[in-house]
């Protein structure tokens, strides 16, 4: 397994931080393209993947819809067979 990372972090007005996790599923011969997918993704860090094209990573954001809006433009990524959440957190600044 290994591990990249590329984050962004940002409050919104109501000073929210939200955080998600996913598993996804690539097609092992489009693997990369699906990684380069998620990293050029503002807010996303890869944790690990496997020769298999299993992908876990976490999407940062200041608010849930930011969130949705992301993951909706890369469940449509070609190479990839499935995209799962796995658990979401939001916290206030307030």
């Amino acid at each position: 397994m290994s591990k990249t990372n590329h984050s962004d972090t940002t409050l919104s007005e109501n000073d929210e931080y939200h955080v998600a996790s996913f598993v996804a599923h690539a097609m092992a011969e489009q693997l990369n393209d699906v990684k380069a997918a998620i990293l050029n993704t503002r807010g996303a860090e890869i944790h690990a993947t496997t020769m298999e094209g299993k992908i876990v990573f976490t999407m940062e954001a200041c608010t849930q819809q930011a969130i949705g809006m992301k993951i909706d433009e890369l469940k449509y990524h070609q190479g990839l067979l499935s995209l799962s959440p796995v658990y979401h957190q939001f916290l206030t600044e307030k």
